[in-house]
């Protein structure tokens, strides 16, 4: 039996592969860089590269996660496992796996082996032949095409073998009239896996109703004890979660005794609980006495504040749809008149890292600046690590990073061989989350899209002048009249505007055209990657003599 451990996913269906019903896929476009109108020569070239650094948009080719939120898988060393890479793309792709070192991961024959599909396949093995290098280790896998390069999540891959071990029940004491409670004791070993199943009565099965209850945490109660129930003989039975073994307890019983003064002590409780957000969890608080017990409960040291989600019942506290702020110190406060007795145990509601970074799509030219900013949400405490294309940047000449966590990343002077996909992962114990965007770098230089031509105006005629530009980034344009400056006055209206295109168009108004309004107009657009101006002339007409 294989257990796939994941969080909640974040990322839409790819429609790049409809057909897979597990695909989803991040907000990424291929990291490009892109000349403008490369020759034929050229083009050449970049396909004779060792490492392809520059693509056309025409390619449409895209990188995508499989299982995206993949993080855990434990196998049972008698089944082996296959995991599919969780990086994929759209062919020619290619898929590599790597142990979190960064080693590429080889061969071994008839116990690791890669499938020509980028599948993960790990043999069935005997307990002899463990390898915690092979069989309790971190992974990532890689796909890579002409689009660029993307990394998967780390993905904990750990094989569980058979081992000898015993479950066991203690006889318990229990006055007419109380609660009784037993616990299925498991060994430490293996608690992480066996699970109880179920509970007998003399050989007949037990289950939740009026006077037994079956706990989330695998303990029998017994409410309102009866002599008769000191007749019988109780035991439990336990599944191990991966290799499906089952192992029953011995049979225990149960002393009934008449209700005596007695100050209370603890029958069941807790003293550490974790839970996924939006889960129910349940902190088992139960004691035994006479008066009954009383019980109140206090977080982080103040009473419990009322809560709809909040339940007390007799095994403990119920609580429905945990959230983040429902993490802390939970007290059990027990007494009677004869003493007191509590119960402390931390509550931790997790929650899957999320990561998103932005601008979710950032285009720029050779030589310019290229700032990304990395948001995680989830958890306060987390590693974070940026990558190009499936390798680690680090701080250099023209990179930095800047934050209290290395959150922004800023990048001068952006070269031909900076295209690719750029990821942010944040990492905390075995989670980790990621999230990567498009960046394109190309020819930046400005370029005039339209503009104006030479004319003839009458004296008092406006003259309205456009130039529409593209560059990267965005250019600024200036005005000139015979190499002076246009300056904007109540004669002269200048203004400017971004298409949806990222097209820049930049206007000048002459109004109550004159004579001395005649000559060479020039506009002039610029930004980091160079300049470009037109120019032409608008002939201002002498007013006619009476």
């Amino acid at each position: 039996m294989v257990s796939l451990l994941s969080i909640t996913s974040y990322f839409p269906v790819s429609p790049t592969a409809r057909t897979v019903n597990l695909l989803t896929r991040c907000t990424y476009s291929q990291l490009l860089l892109q000349e403008s109108r490369p020759n034929e020569e050229s083009l050449g070239k970049m396909r004779g590269m060792s490492q392809t650094t520059v693509f056309s948009e025409d390619l449409h080719s895209s990188l995508y996660f499989v299982n995206a939120s993949l993080q855990e898988v434990v196998f049972a060393s008698t089944t082996g496992t296959s995991v599919p890479c969780p990086a994929a793309g759209a062919q020619p792709a290619t898929q590599r796996w790597y142990l979190a070192t960064g080693e590429e991961i080889y061969d071994v024959p008839s116990i690791r082996h890669v499938l020509p599909n980028g599948t993960l396949q790990i043999f069935n093995f005997l307990p002899s032949s463990f390898s915690k290098l092979i069989h309790d280790n971190t992974y990532y896998c890689t796909a890579e095409n002409p689009s660029g390069k993307i990394r998967s999540q780390d993905v904990h891959i750990k094989a569980v073998s058979r081992e000898p071990y015993t479950v066991r029940v203690a006889d318990q004491k229990a006055m007419r009239g109380s609660v009784a409670v037993f616990k299925c004791i498991i060994p430490a070993s293996v608690e992480a896996y066996v699970t109880v199943v179920s509970w007998e009565k003399d050989t007949v099965s037990l289950s939740s109703g009026q006077r037994y209850l079956i706990t989330s945490t695998g303990a029998l109660y017994i409410v309102d004890v009866l002599p008769e129930d000191g007749l019988n003989n109780y035991r439990c039975t336990t599944r191990h979660r991966y290799t499906g073994e089952t192992r029953q307890s011995n049979s225990a019983r149960l002393i009934v005794s008449d209700p005596t003064n007695a100050e209370p002590g603890i029958l069941d409780g807790f003293d550490h609980r974790e839970v996924m957000i939006n889960h129910r969890v349940e902190l088992p608080c139960k004691a035994s006495g006479y008066p009954t017990p009383k019980y109140r409960w206090l977080k982080d040291n103040s009473p419990l504040e009322p809560d709809s989600r909040f339940r007390q019942t007799i095994t403990g506290l119920l609580i429905e749809s945990a959230q983040p702020s429902d993490s802390g110190t939970y007290v059990c406060e027990v007494w009677n008149s004869y003493g007191n007795a509590e119960v402390m145990g931390r509550l931790y509601v997790k929650q899957p890292l999320k990561v998103v970074v932005s601008p979710r799509k950032v285009k720029g030219s050779v030589g310019s600046k290229v700032s990304l900013s990395c948001s995680v949400s989830g958890s306060d405490e987390y590693e974070l690590s940026w990558y190009r294309n499936g390798e680690i940047i680090y701080p250099g000449n023209n990179v930095r990073f800047a934050g209290l966590n290395r959150e922004n990343l800023i990048m001068e002077g952006m070269s031909k061989s900076d295209g690719g996909a750029y990821q942010c992962f944040a990492r905390k114990g075995k989670m980790s989350a990621q999230d990567f965007v498009q960046v394109i770098l190309e020819d930046g230089t400005p370029k005039i899209l339209s503009s104006f031509s030479e004319k003839v105006v009458n004296p008092n005629e406006p003259v309205f002048l456009l130039c529409n530009v593209k560059g990267t980034p965005p250019p600024r344009c200036t005005w000139s009249l015979d190499d002076d400056p246009v300056i904007k006055d109540s004669h002269h209206h200048l203004g400017h505007y971004e298409t949806h295109e990222g097209h820049v168009v930049s206007q000048l108004n002459v109004t109550h055209t004159q004579v001395q309004d005649g000559g060479v107009y020039r506009c002039t657009c610029s930004n980091s990657a160079g300049v470009v101006y037109h120019q032409a002339r608008i002939n201002a007409a002498p007013a006619s003599v009476p």
